[in-house]
């Protein structure tokens, strides 16, 4: 279909279809959250990830 059209039909195709690759977008990154929110999280990684925070939070100056 698309060998036939100019550029500008193309452009315009994309512009119309848009939203709808947009909201389709949106549903996959909202159903990857909520499979991530279901998925625990291994208690080594969590551990990993804790340390980690603590290392870049503790004892450091707020002020710039």
């Amino acid at each position: 279909m698309t060998d036939d059209l100019t550029p500008e039909e193309i452009d315009e195709l994309f512009e119309r279809t848009q939203p709808i690759g947009n909201a389709l977008n949106a549903l996959a990154q909202a159903e990857l959250v909520v499979e991530a929110a279901a998925t625990p999280i291994p208690a080594a990684v969590r551990a990993r990830l804790d340390a980690v925070i603590r290392d870049l939070t503790d004892d450091k100056d707020d002020t710039p």
